[in-house]
């Protein structure tokens, strides 16, 4: 892959509730020499104009191909509902840009997979968020659980939820959108750390069938509330309640139960706080801070404009994107019948994840990366 000359063009397709994340993301990379603005798309008027108010030196435009098609755009960030992400994908690839997709990628593992290999054939990056595994934090209980810290791992619980939307119906009515939105987060750090799916048990509930979702009245289609019951093919038992109906929690995002001891990752884990491990032997809890403390949940972005400038693939594994779309069609075949649907498949370990032992920065202003403090 040669790298694009000057600093990666980044445009937007998409101006919901996500996309000032984003732009806080880029204004990192900006001051940098590393990225610069493109266009933003947004389809409504008075969104666009909002937009214009609060960045005055945004170009925003109204109609996709204006971002799509605009001069020095070679990255292309796609934040739209998840419906529309698919065909917004090809189309971007089809333009000759690379591109960075919110969750979830395609409505199907299928359609996921042809996305992946229409952009390898093209020469072009598709990374798909959640990004979990970018986030050093994670990287770190992975090398843990790799070398054995609290033996083999037997068992593991996640949750994670939000109370759902008041803006967007989709979060309510899509197929499988709680477990597409919130879900997903959990299953790709089980996967990554556990391996594999092969089975799946799953149960749901509606906590809220009526909503006000954007001044009007919803009846919610999606169950707001998942519990799922995984076995991976290393022989783990993992379970994970995904929610929209979840108005607060203390917990650990994952804990990982093993013959030797245990270890939660603190936080969330699209917002890790570092790690404890409990060792048997030792009879204690120890505490590991994050390897970096300036990690947020759109530092793809980051990794995509890191990986152009340097030529390299993104820390990222598609086969286990398209097996994450696989555990959910699963999930819901498996809630509606009641009985357990296996998962076919696989990918390899991802090694690419171990951290080896540095020395870290130590970080006193989290709004710098961890090489400028």
């Amino acid at each position: 892959m040669t790298p694009p000359p000057g600093p990666i063009g980044v445009g937007f397709v998409g101006a919901g509730n996500v996309l000032p994340a984003y732009l806080q993301a880029l204004d990192r990379l900006i001051p940098r020499g590393l990225a610069r603005e493109g266009p933003i798309h947004a389809r409504r008027a008075q969104v666009r104009d909002a937009l214009v108010a609060r960045r005055p030196e945004a170009v925003v435009v109204e109609h996709v191909e204006q971002v799509l098609n605009a001069e020095g755009v070679d990255l292309v960030v796609i934040l739209t509902p998840p419906a529309t992400h698919a065909e917004l994908v090809r189309a971007a690839l089809d333009a000759g840009r690379h591109v960075l997709c919110e969750k979830p990628l395609a409505p199907t593992a299928a359609a996921a997979q042809a996305l992946f290999d229409h952009a390898q054939a093209s020469g072009r990056i598709l990374l798909a968020a959640p990004f979990v595994q970018l986030s050093p934090t994670l990287r770190r209980l992975w090398t843990l659980i790799a070398d054995g810290a609290i033996g083999h791992v037997h068992a593991a619980r996640a949750h994670y939820g939000n109370v759902g939307s008041s803006g967007a119906a989709w979060y309510h009515q899509d197929d499988l959108a709680t477990l597409g939105d919130a879900g997903i987060y959990n299953l790709k750090s089980l996967v990554a750390l556990l391996g594999p799916v092969s089975e799946v048990h799953a149960a749901t509930a509606h906590a809220r069938r009526v909503r006000e979702i954007g001044g009007r009245t919803v009846v919610a289609h999606d169950p707001d509330t998942w519990q799922l019951l995984l076995r991976h093919t290393g022989g783990a038992l993992s379970s994970i309640l995904a929610s929209h109906a979840t108005v607060r929690y203390r917990r650990p995002a994952i804990e990982l139960y093993g013959t030797e001891g245990t270890a939660n990752l603190l936080g969330d884990d699209w917002d890790p706080q570092g790690v404890e491990l409990w060792r048997e032997d030792a009879q204690t809890w120890t505490l590991r801070e994050p390897d970096d403390a300036t990690w947020v949940w759109t530092d793809g972005l980051r990794e995509c404009v890191t990986a152009l400038r340097g030529g390299r693939p993104p820390l990222a594994d598609p086969a286990i994107d398209v097996h994450l779309l696989e555990v959910i069609a699963a999930a819901g075949d498996a809630a509606r019948t009641g009985s357990a649907v296996a998962v076919s498949s696989r990918f390899e370990p991802f090694a690419a994840l171990r951290l080896h032992d540095r020395p870290g920065a130590h970080v006193h202003d989290r709004t710098r990366a961890a090489d400028e403090q």
